[in-house]
């Protein structure tokens, strides 16, 4: 008797996409070796600096150069050669003798929180996007009340139904999170981060969410339509249409979903932009939201 296995077609396609993103990351990535160009080091605000001219650093104490902390970890680095720095030097802070804590927010390394992004950094930030606590419980929750609230859908009913839902809106985000976040901003030069206004007045912080998903800012600093969303959105959901069940097809509901995504995301920037403000007025203590202030303040820019 000769038994047969066939695998899904859906199963083929998102194998399809994972595949799709190895390899355009992989290309993005050599485009940027090949340009031999290294990044420059840009502030968050795009105004101009007012003297080119580099500050002059006072000397410092040798007790203040002797205390020099990791900024990833916050421990004392020693100074080297186990000696006592000389005063007006600067001593050379050793990342092996200070360990690095893990940040699970960012397993694949935390990217700079200021300066120019490389296509390495927006991996990173969707990377982190994908994997992110939050974003994963989120995806468990809604595949959980999707199957429990109808069982008779393309999923099936029961645990299997609600690991398939679950596995596709993983894809779903990956999918998003590699062409909004990475792929598009890496080609055109944008960049990714939403820049916060937090010493502007509360209706410039509204716009300023409002109009991010539309007009956003390009690595020079400038300001450029947001193309990432423009673009990366109608790819996302064109893409889903192939391995997402009960999904309307065309051009019609492809549009229709694409208006009503971009028209969503001021949600999350509203979030970003004034957590942190209502974190400092109620003085949240717990844990998790900290760590999820400390995590937008790393990925976000401020003006």
């Amino acid at each position: 008797m000769r038994c047969s296995y066939s695998i899904p077609r859906r199963t083929l396609w998102r194998t399809a996409v994972l595949l799709f993103c190895v390899w355009a990351a992989e290309w993005v990535w050599a485009q940027e070796i090949t340009e031999g160009s290294a990044p420059a080091t840009l502030p968050d605000s795009p105004q101009p600096q007012a003297d080119a001219s580099p500050p002059v650093k006072k000397p410092e104490s040798v007790a203040a150069q002797n205390n020099v902390k990791d900024p990833d970890s916050g421990c004392k680095v020693p100074p080297p050669n186990g000696s006592a720095a000389v005063l007006g030097s600067s001593p050379t802070v050793s990342a092996a003798n200070c360990p690095k804590k893990f940040d699970f927010f960012y397993p694949l390394g935390k990217p700079p929180a200021k300066g120019r992004l490389s296509s390495m950094d927006k991996l990173r930030i969707a990377s982190s996007n994908v994997v992110d606590p939050f974003s994963l419980v989120t995806i468990g929750v809604s595949a959980g009340i999707t199957i429990g609230s109808d069982s008779h859908t393309g999923y099936g009913p029961g645990m299997g139904g609600w690991a398939k839902n679950a596995g596709t809106l993983f894809t779903e985000d990956m999918t998003g999170a590699f062409f909004i976040t990475f792929l598009i901003p890496s080609i055109v030069k944008q960049d990714p981060r939403y820049y916060r206004m937090p010493h502007a007045s509360i209706p410039r912080r509204i716009g300023n969410a409002i109009m991010q998903p539309v007009w956003t800012r390009s690595d020079s600093g400038k300001h450029m339509p947001n193309l990432a969303m423009l673009i990366g959105v109608p790819a996302t959901i064109t893409l889903a249409n192939v391995y997402v069940p009960d999904k309307d097809q065309g051009v019609g509901p492809t549009a229709a979903s694409s208006a009503i995504a971009i028209a969503s995301s001021p949600i999350d920037n509203f979030v970003t932009e004034f957590l942190p403000d209502v974190a400092k007025v109620v003085k949240i203590r717990i844990v998790i939201i900290q760590r999820l202030i400390n995590h937008i303040a790393v990925t976000v820019g401020e003006t």
